[in-house]
């Protein structure tokens, strides 16, 4: 089971703790403010009422063993900042931290959040691909029991042709687009990660790819 902790529990975090707690996860939410952790208390795994930036208050609910940190802290930079440093420094493998703008981006990244969120802009750009195009796949209803995943190709699937894999004649499921990520060139740079959109039956897959699939919940389950 997918263990997160959310910080923050504004309008992006509560609603983000929720969807999370609802699709199975085991969710610790945490902010400041009793009435923020108050309304999310019944759907959530834990809520709890505190300081985020005191780490003695992180140790205290075992916050290193989590999977996934989020950072979603609105309108206190300076918190969000000591926070996602502390879910770091504490183990926790992936952070997500919010920003509002470019540069609170940069500090968030140099202080080690792994992938940081722009909620607005980000939103922004999905809904101008739909309206320029009117087929971007956020916006389509895909029928009840199936979803749009990404996944991590396993193991036994390394090496592997999509030819000999045959993923929508065995397992249902149609692929949309491959992630490869290759070393940076330079020390200190990120990560190059290439997109590679439908791509034809040679493809063979390396463990390390992601792939973005669309099929039977029931299938994609087996992924987690």
């Amino acid at each position: 089971m997918l263990k997160v902790i959310v910080v923050g529990l504004g309008k992006f975090g509560s609603t983000l703790a929720v969807r999370l707690a609802r699709d199975g996860a085991e969710v610790l939410a945490m902010d400041r403010s009793t009435r923020l952790v108050q309304d999310v208390a019944d759907d959530v795994t834990v809520a709890v009422g505190c300081d985020a930036t005191d780490k003695n208050n992180l140790n205290s609910y075992d916050v290193g063993s989590m999977d996934v940190g989020v950072v979603a802290i609105g309108t206190n930079f300076e918190s969000s900042v000591l926070v996602t440093m502390h879910l770091k420094s504490m183990g926790v493998p992936v952070v997500y931290a919010k920003a509002l703008n470019d540069m609170q981006e940069a500090v968030l990244r140099r202080v080690g959040a792994d992938q940081v969120i722009k909620p607005e802009e980000d939103m922004g750009e999905r809904l101008a691909e739909h309206l320029l195009h009117d087929s971007v796949v956020d916006f389509v209803e895909l029928p009840r029991g199936f979803s749009l995943r990404r996944i991590k190709v396993p193991a036994d699937w390394n090496d592997k042709s999509l030819a000999d894999l045959n993923l929508l004649g065995k397992l249902k499921l149609n692929l949309v687009q491959v992630h490869r990520t290759s070393p940076p060139k330079n020390e200190g740079e990120e990560p190059n990660v290439e997109k590679i959109p439908m791509p034809d039956g040679s493809m063979v897959l390396k463990e390390g790819d992601k792939i973005d699939v669309i099929g039977p919940d029931s299938e994609l389950k087996k992924f987690d």
